[in-house]
């Protein structure tokens, strides 16, 4: 989610060479390819507003809701005004804005809506990708005899949007994934940005470098002290300098900063070209100490960190824990796993391993994170191990594309292991009888 406040205007037009394509030199038409990428707006909150009207005008937060206890897991653009924002304490964030609604996390009832939304996306294109829960990018290449431009498509899909769900999202359309994120976070609130084919560079030149997805901040602080403020600096930067100061990382910095991404993201290829180990985490918004709880979640984890590997193609062989308390005490330890993988039964086995050792138990829990690193691409066949082990992964491998496909097609959490989902807390308002909502429970 983007922390602007101001809503920007939509950019000009998107170039025709982007729409019609260009001649190669054998005479053939080499399609360029277009992207968009939807961005819901404060997605738990606005679905809090959207249920309770009262709502609407307040500064309204989710997660914290006990007064002493709790981080914020999401806020409104009107309590972002005041400084609230993910991550922060309830204590903190009643301190800066005594007179917002404090909410409780309805994880069940965010899931279920986020499902419906990522199902009616494919009306619009029968590439759909959900990257999270309220994000997913769009393949919109061969749309344009139905909508007339992505610009008109974008618009459609937003008053679909709206008027379907009651829910403001921001659209960001350019000429690959890269540049339609960006594109979303520039548009933000409730917004349409478009950016053409060779317009990106100089959209991106004047922000700093820190707006740039893939750069965090350490990374941004030791550009800043080579005097690289700003995207346009870090475009035209050096080669050279770039790379002895941060590796082959450098060079892709710098390439991302002019808006270029050189993986195609074919979905072969759908992992950052900068990453060298995939993960996620989650803070929660009331601490956790129970070990039954914190198994489930990493369960969950696992499930997300093994799917996000098994689609870039790629198997890990270092699994890292983190662990970080209401003391904000972090504790991270990590295991090399015997052979690379990308099977979440390997995963979830290790990482309970590493739970056990580091965990203090009875300690609260603010964030669990799970990431594997070493990454290599998979390699095409199973290890000559036993016969009855081997079959036994390729019956897993099997299974796991099925359900790869369906979390394409209905998002990350639509279906998942029982322990994973028992510790999610129970939406208040979820409507029965919705077989969608069978699966997801």
């Amino acid at each position: 989610m983007a922390w602007h406040h101001d809503r920007l205007q939509r950019h000009a037009p998107i170039s025709p060479a982007l729409l019609e394509g260009t001649a190669d030199h054998a005479g053939s038409v080499e399609i360029d390819r277009t992207f968009l990428h939807v961005d819901m707006d404060a997605f738990f909150a606005s679905v809090e507003i959207r249920d309770n009207p009262a709502l609407e005008g307040r500064p309204v937060a989710v997660g914290g809701s006990r007064p002493n206890r709790g981080v914020i897991t999401a806020a409104n653009y009107i309590a972002r005004r005041y400084g609230l924002r993910a991550g922060m304490t309830s204590l903190e964030a009643r301190r800066r804005c005594p007179h917002a609604v404090f909410l409780p996390v309805e994880g069940a009832k965010y899931t279920y809506v986020s499902a419906q939304i990522m199902a009616a996306l494919e009306r619009f294109s029968p590439e759909v990708r959900p990257l999270s829960i309220d994000e997913a990018s769009l393949e919109i290449t061969g749309c344009r005899k139905l909508y007339g431009s992505p610009e008109k498509l974008g618009r459609s899909l937003k008053d679909m949007i709206r008027s379907r769900f009651r829910l403001p999202c921001t659209v960001g359309i350019g000429p690959n994934r890269l540049v339609a994120k960006m594109g979303a976070n520039l548009g933000k609130p409730d917004g349409l940005k478009v950016i053409g084919a060779g317009e990106a560079a100089e959209i991106f030149a004047p922000l700093p470098v820190d707006r740039m997805i893939g750069i965090g901040g350490s990374t941004a602080r030791a550009l800043y002290s080579l005097g690289i403020n700003t995207l346009g600096q870090l475009g035209a930067a050096p080669e050279k300098l770039l790379k002895s100061c941060f590796g082959v990382y450098g060079p892709v910095m710098a390439k991302l900063a002019r808006g270029e991404w050189s993986g195609g993201m074919r979905r072969d290829e759908e992992r950052s070209p900068v990453e060298k180990s995939m993960g996620h985490q989650r803070t929660f918004g009331e601490p956790l100490s129970e070990p039954g709880a914190l198994r489930g979640k990493l369960v969950a984890l696992a499930e997300m960190v093994a799917r996000r590997v098994r689609r870039a193609g790629m198997q890990g062989r270092v699994l890292t824990l983190t662990v970080r308390y209401t003391d904000f005490r972090t504790v991270s330890h990590q295991t090399r796993l015997p052979e690379p993988t990308d099977d979440e039964e390997d995963i979830i086995l290790h990482g309970w391993m590493l739970f056990d050792e580091v965990y203090d138990i009875g300690s609260n829990v603010r964030l669990l994170g799970l990431s594997l690193g070493s990454l290599r691409p998979r390699a095409g066949a199973c290890p000559q191990i036993d016969l009855f082990d081997s079959h036994v992964r390729l019956k897993r491998r099997l299974l796991y594309r099925a359900l790869d496909d369906l979390r394409d097609r209905f998002g990350e959490r639509v279906i998942a292991r029982a322990m994973g989902m028992r510790w999610e807390p129970r939406g208040r308002d979820r409507p029965g009888g919705d077989p969608l909502e069978t699966l997801m429970r």
